[in-house]
């Protein structure tokens, strides 16, 4: 490709890390006008979020499964730009479905008209029956099962977190839920799932302010804003086009490992890689989780108050787990289950494409999440599929007449950063104390828990700092 005749006079940035987070800070930077290099320690973009291919079944699967909403406003602006949008197929109105076993009937039940005759508790949060947040709160009023003070106590914390009249500063999400009065039966049935799934914390440990924010930013912003969005092919086939729209525009991604940021002055003037070749830039944005940024600070800076507390930042672990069965079994797209160990199951032969020859050898794939798996981390594979297996039989009454042909568990031990009331004012803003170094990833100081479009906010506001920097 023809070198662009301005290109030398670009300010150059490198970008450490390929990720959401990463990835939207180099096109955001090569849009502003810098040249990027965006350097990645594999070979695809994507970061945590990871694409591989099952070498029994030949499947594409992502090492968790991830789910996206419609007020993920900076990742779908990546995706825009990236024009890979049409990869995820969106939801017209929010509608999620909630399933336990049959030992504790609440909400409204079905009878599943199976040979062991075993009545089966599946309730929906349908906000498809009236526009904007008014659908959201007939949603709400429509669960059945609970009292009328209890639909009114949940309706008026949606009210109040709108307006915002919470006080979530310096609370668990459990010690604000219970000050809201919502019923421990509310909390159990409908706030942990969602919580688990966005903040992948107990409700117990889990910041109030994070999971304020998620709920006024998703499930009530209306009705484009809580749809829920899934990926049609592997997660991380969204950024593959990156690095062409990277090279047309002058910049690029390469494959390498860094091991060194360098600063001479105490100004950060590139980066070294662990192969010894040294890259020099303007600035660098480091888009890695907080304790693989400090391996490569000098030694110096480490012990520094401005980031030894990065060392302090602990992490919660996800596990996931893959089934391939002779049958189907499972009618929606996905489902929480409650009272069980798993908590959300996604079927990926309604959610994916896949090819025929496929589906005729795996007629269901299931994708397991459970997040915040501290108990499970260290249980052998088999012990995980057995308890997976067990959940499922327990809430689907056809799948103990389902065999099962092939599993994988993928574990994910520092899956995200784990925020509690007493830590997430700890989290740095983008622009650091060592001039010429820029933080971005979920990690940061965003607003919102460790999510997808906290890594690509943290990318945007990465790059917008940057920029005002070099000007």
């Amino acid at each position: 490709m023809a070198v662009q005749p301005n290109l030398a006079e670009k300010p150059h940035v490198i970008v450490i890390g390929g990720g959401f987070a990463g990835t939207t800070a180099a096109v955001r930077l090569t849009e502003q006008g810098c040249r990027v290099t965006l350097i990645e320690a594999r070979s695809r973009l994507g970061g945590r979020v990871q694409s591989l291919s099952d070498t029994f079944t030949g499947e594409t699967i992502d090492n968790g499964q991830h789910l996206m909403m419609g007020c993920y406003e900076a990742a779908l602006r990546l995706l825009d730009t990236l024009g890979t949008t049409h990869l995820l197929r969106r939801q017209k109105t929010l509608r999620v479905w909630f399933a336990e076993p049959p030992s504790t009937p609440i909400f409204t039940t079905q009878t599943l008209n199976t040979q062991h005759s075993t009545l089966n508790t599946f309730f929906s949060l349908d906000a498809s029956l009236l526009p904007g947040k008014l659908g959201m709160a007939l949603g709400m009023m429509r669960l059945q099962g609970l009292s009328w003070e209890e639909k009114w106590c949940l309706v008026r914390f949606a009210a109040r977190l709108q307006l915002n009249l919470v006080q979530a500063d310096r609370k668990t999400a459990q010690a604000l839920l219970r000050e809201e009065k919502q019923s421990e039966r509310v909390i159990t049935r409908l706030w942990e799932p969602i919580i688990l799934a966005t903040l992948n914390t107990s409700v117990a440990e889990s910041s109030a302010t994070l999971f304020a924010a998620v709920m006024r930013l998703a499930f009530f912003g209306g009705a484009e804003a809580s749809q829920m969005l899934l990926a049609t092919t592997g997660l991380d086939e969204v950024l593959s086009t990156a690095e062409a729209w990277l090279e047309k525009r002058g910049s690029r991604f390469m494959t390498g490992l860094v091991s060194e940021i360098l600063v001479e002055n105490s100004l950060v003037c590139g980066v070294r890689l662990k192969n010894g070749e040294e890259f020099r830039a303007d600035a660098v944005v480091s888009a890695v989780p907080a304790h693989s940024l400090l391996k490569l600070l000098p030694d110096a800076m480490r012990s520094t108050p401005d980031f030894m507390n990065f060392s302090e930042f602990s992490t919660s672990p996800i596990l996931s787990v893959y089934l391939w069965f002779d049958q189907e079994f499972v009618e929606q797209d996905f489902i929480a289950l409650l009272g069980t160990t798993v908590q959300w199951v996604f079927n990926r032969r309604k959610i994916c494409v896949a090819e025929t020859s496929l589906v005729e050898r795996f007629p269901s794939h299931l994708s397991l999440t459970i997040s915040a798996a501290q108990s499970l981390t260290a249980a052998s594979q088999q012990e995980i599929i057995d308890v997976c297996l067990a959940d499922l039989r327990a809430v689907f009454p056809k799948a103990r007449t389902a065999t099962l042909l092939h599993a994988r568990v993928i574990r994910e031990k520092n899956a995200t950063p784990l925020f509690t009331p007493t830590n997430g004012g700890n989290r740095p803003n983008a622009q650091t104390a060592l001039q010429g170094l820029f933080l971005a990833g979920d990690w940061t100081n965003t607003g919102l828990p460790a999510t997808i479009e906290s890594a690509a906010r943290s990318g945007e506001i990465a790059a917008t700092q940057v920029w005002a920097s070099l000007k």
